[in-house]
């Protein structure tokens, strides 16, 4: 079988503006620093450090805009800046597979971030469930998420351009998948 590739939902207005209040404000914090008197040494050390996170900020959120999952017959490949999964598809509880709105109050939210960037509409890496779970996200849109329940003691919730897509290649891929 060939591999299904589907995009990730792209970056909703609000983590657009996020991220570049987030880039902006390192960038004042680095023209403060500049501008300020302090030793020589100091000053390129903490300049260096700036430099280094304004530009890992900026790939993340390039490579936020380019994120993917591909399905081949036995693997799922979440393809996100920083935390790119590959599970086999024997792990995922495909029965369990469902598409959400996170907003309403009723489905799983996520709590605390313990690994992963957090950001007004965008949500990445390892989360808390508020259930006590623990989830892998991929969040920019919290209206289109599918949850996929994994035997590996963690959800995965992806948001898609796509979620019907997605949940029907799932589906159609579990009828062939031997345990």
């Amino acid at each position: 079988m060939a591999s299904q590739w589907f995009t990730l939902a792209p970056l909703s207005k609000t983590a657009h503006i996020s991220f570049i209040i987030l880039l902006f404000g390192l960038v004042a914090l680095l023209l403060f620093l500049l501008l300020r008197s302090m030793p020589v040494n100091a000053k390129a050390v903490s300049a260096g450090l700036l430099l280094a996170t304004i530009g890992f900020f900026s790939w993340i959120y390039w490579q936020a805009n380019t994120a993917s999952i591909s399905l081949s017959a036995n693997c799922l490949d979440i393809k996100v800046p920083l935390y790119s999964q590959s599970i086999a598809l024997s792990h995922l509880q495909l029965q369990h597979a469902r598409q959400i709105d996170l907003t309403d109050k009723d489905m799983p939210s996520l709590s605390w971030r313990t690994n992963g960037v957090g950001l007004p509409g965008y949500s990445l890496g390892w989360f808390r469930l508020a259930s006590g779970g623990k989830a892998f996200a991929a969040i920019s849109d919290s209206h289109n998420v599918i949850l996929l329940p994994t035997d590996l003691d963690y959800t995965l919730l992806l948001s898609t351009a796509d979620a019907p897509a997605l949940l029907a290649a799932l589906q159609a891929d579990s009828t062939t998948i031997t345990p």
